[in-house]
């Protein structure tokens, strides 16, 4: 292992008078080779399918995954899973928070099936959040502890809404220079702030803000990775790979059906709004960086399960068998050389170009 491979993306050095502790030293953006991006979505407990499929990667490639990537970018439940990455903490160990921490996070109640059941499900987050996020702080912390974004070994964005100023935020690593003011957040507080989901979570302060969920305008970070490259860390797209994880919602269908008369409750019951606002953010994410970097893009998603009672904050053991069913079927019926292109190691300019390259899919407009 190469010691850039174990040292912080910056170094916090001994500061001249009245210089503040968030002047940060950056690791150089590489020159001389390829770029590779990792993007992770959002979508609550149905993150547990992109902690399983980063599980199955890591296994393959026998090293912490954070060190074959250049950048990685995650929101919400992918921010929080970006974060692990970036400071090397085992996908094992991520898969273990979920399973084990998800039904005191969420909830261990299947999706309500009845008129009653949904406006009482409605009803736990009418006069505040339904859940508190004390749980979920308390695991994350066993993971990552008082570690600050300063601390991280590799560089990661992670989008945000600074709900004090109805503003976007992208919390990043202090990676170029553009990007050393966050430096001094502690991780645990960026991971609640992206996972923040109005009604779901309170709003979670960082430093004198308060934020909510970047799912807000950003659930497949994707689109926001590029931006970072092109924009703050000056890379050129022609040298960029990306490798996209969904949240197992692609093609999603409400089990009951639509109808055009629908209300609040017809839209807000079981999930349906929020999960179509995720499904086709990522849909429409998928589609525009397909378009920009084509067969150097791999897209890893599961087709919606409208049977299995899925939902952002179902925690249930039957929703922990699909997840896990759908990830093992995600990573076997993939392309083994395009997963070893996508995961190969930094600095090994060898890409496997797909036999059927991407084509302009017609989904990001009208």
């Amino acid at each position: 292992m190469s010691a850039a491979a174990s040292e912080p993306i910056a170094s916090n050095l001994t500061e001249p008078a009245g210089r503040s502790k968030s002047y940060w030293v950056a690791r150089p953006v590489p020159t001389e080779r390829p770029v590779r991006v990792l993007a992770l979505s959002g979508g609550g407990f149905l993150g547990l399918y992109s902690a399983l499929v980063l599980e199955g990667l890591e296994t393959r490639v026998g090293e912490p995954l954070g060190r074959r990537f250049d950048l990685i970018a995650g929101t919400s439940i992918g921010g929080l899973l970006a974060l692990a990455l970036a400071f090397e903490v085992p996908m094992s160990q991520l898969v273990r928070l979920f399973i084990e921490h998800g039904p005191a996070v969420f909830s261990s109640r299947a999706l309500p099936s009845g008129p009653v059941s949904r406006l009482l499900d409605l009803s736990r987050s009418v006069f505040g959040p339904k859940y508190s996020g004390e749980a979920l702080r308390a695991a994350l912390h066993t993971s990552l502890g008082d570690r600050r974004l300063g601390d991280a070994t590799h560089r990661v964005v992670v989008p945000a809404v600074d709900v004090s100023r109805c503003r976007t935020k992208i919390f990043k690593t202090p990676h170029v220079m553009a990007s050393r003011g966050d430096g001094n957040f502690r991780a645990v507080d960026v991971a609640m702030a992206t996972c923040a989901a109005p009604a779901y979570f309170p709003a979670a302060q960082v430093g004198r803000r308060l934020y909510a969920d970047g799912g807000l305008y950003a659930v497949a970070p994707d689109q926001v990775a590029l931006h970072e490259l092109e924009h703050f860390m000056g890379v050129s797209l022609d040298r960029v790979s990306m490798l996209s994880v969904g949240t197992a919602t692609a093609h999603y269908r409400p089990a009951e059906g639509v109808a055009d008369d629908a209300g609040a409750v017809d839209w807000l019951a079981r999930g349906r709004l929020i999960l179509t606002l995720i499904s086709v953010q990522q849909q429409h994410a998928q589609a525009m960086v397909e378009d920009r970097l084509a067969e150097r893009y791999l897209r890893l998603d599961a087709t919606w399960q409208s049977d299995a009672g899925l939902g952002i904050d179902v925690a249930t053991k039957k929703a922990t068998q699909t997840l896990s069913t759908l990830a093992r079927q995600t990573l076997s019926e993939a392309d083994p050389d395009l997963l070893d292109a996508f995961t190969a190691p930094l600095g090994d300019t060898a890409f496997t170009t797909r036999n059927d390259p991407a084509q302009p899919t017609g989904t990001g407009g009208a």
